[in-house]
């Protein structure tokens, strides 16, 4: 069995068919002789007392993240992950040191047959716009203030992530690269896409905080799908952004400015250099090591492991419920507390609302457009 100190991992759904083992919480009274590894957030705050309880004890730690294909709704909306790493050398966005996604791809060991079913994954994948999280609407070319035909892409994200910080990047790395953007595109709109959680006010940015739409440059503070996007930008340029990795999918030009787990094997233009870093790979060799081989997935028919057809085909599902779910608001006359809590999450979506009204109101009820009951 194997042992967490976060009570987040302990409750998320199917934990145990991810892991593949019994998962308990951390005891005082527990012999660690009992203990095959102890799984904490990656390198996080909140996971260095199970990172040092395993050195301590001499038990493997094992690194646990959302997959690359995580799931509809955000994970803060109470959305249970359906894909995850669990990665007992180290983690994929610490180019510090190696991790099981970095050996495996040094390794080149590709089965010809995998490789084959990749790439009607890799198809089925930018057909449907599956991203990490797939709540968000698809973008559109209303969105686009900018008259040039050429369109550059510049990526912010949030101030010290530790895809920054471990990614070998800091505050520099945003200004160079949005400097370089600026003077290797004279003729292009240059965007700089501005993270969600920047926009919502959780978190800082580094482009957010210093530029300033004029001229040619222009602020993006819509939360779209990423992959409908990109499929607007001719270049793109990023620090470390996963949205850098699915801007090669679409086969877009991309220019790293840290060293990201997609860097550093052929497919970017690249600042940096990353040494224990050896093959040159194809884009469907990395995309299988990435989304299938490094991922483990669950089912969300039957809680148990599944495969990432299982995860895309839920995704798939949940988009055109909510289509037609998030075309209403819905009016709930006179539920009692507890169904209150049961009915509302197979109602609402980032499109809707769900009240809860009473009987008695209704004399004075003048029903929205939109309204149902």
């Amino acid at each position: 069995m194997y042992l967490t100190f976060s009570k987040e991992i302990k409750d998320i759904p199917f934990i145990e068919s991810i892991i593949g083992d019994k998962l308990i919480y951390y005891s005082k009274t527990l012999s660690s002789s009992q203990i095959k590894g102890v799984i904490g957030w990656g390198l996080k705050k909140s996971a260095q007392r199970a990172i040092k309880f395993a050195g301590k004890n001499n038990i493997p730690y094992l690194s646990i993240e959302d997959g690359f294909v995580c799931s509809y709704g955000l994970r803060v909306k109470g959305y249970p992950p359906l894909s995850m790493v669990i990665d007992p050398i180290g983690i994929y966005y610490d180019a510090t040191k190696p991790s099981l996604l970095e050996n495996f791809l040094n390794e080149r060991k590709f089965d010809k047959n995998s490789l084959i079913e990749s790439e009607k994954i890799f198809k089925i994948v930018l057909d449907n716009n599956i991203s990490k999280f797939n709540y968000q609407p698809n973008a559109d070319a209303s969105m686009f203030k900018g008259k040039r035909a050429k369109r550059v892409l510049v990526i912010d994200q949030t101030y010290n992530d530790l895809s920054v910080v471990l990614g070998l990047a800091n505050k520099e790395s945003f200004s160079n690269m949005l400097k370089t953007a600026l003077e290797e595109n004279p003729d292009a709109d240059i965007y700089v896409k501005i993270h969600p959680d920047v926009i919502c006010g959780k978190k800082r940015g580094y482009l957010s905080e210093i530029v300033e739409e004029k001229d040619n440059i222009y602020l993006m503070k819509q939360d779209v799908n990423p992959l409908s996007l990109l499929r607007y930008f001719d270049k793109v340029y990023t620090v470390s952004s996963q949205m850098g990795f699915e801007a090669l999918l679409l086969g877009k030009p991309v220019i790293c400015f840290g060293m990201p787990f997609y860097a550093g094997w052929g497919l970017t233009e690249d600042k940096l250099e990353c040494p224990r870093r050896r093959q040159k790979l194809s884009l469907i060799e990395m995309f299988y090591a990435g989304y299938i081989k490094y991922c483990i997935y669950i089912n969300p028919k039957n809680g148990k492991r599944g495969n990432i057809l299982d995860v895309i085909n839920f995704i798939m599902r949940q988009k055109e419920i909510n289509q037609v779910i998030g075309a209403f608001d819905y009016y709930c006359i006179d539920f009692h507390l507890a169904r209150k809590k049961f009915i509302k999450p197979y109602l609402k979506t980032e499109k809707n609302n769900v009240f809860f009204i009473s009987s008695s109101s209704l004399k004075n009820f003048t029903l929205p457009q939109r309204a149902a009951f």
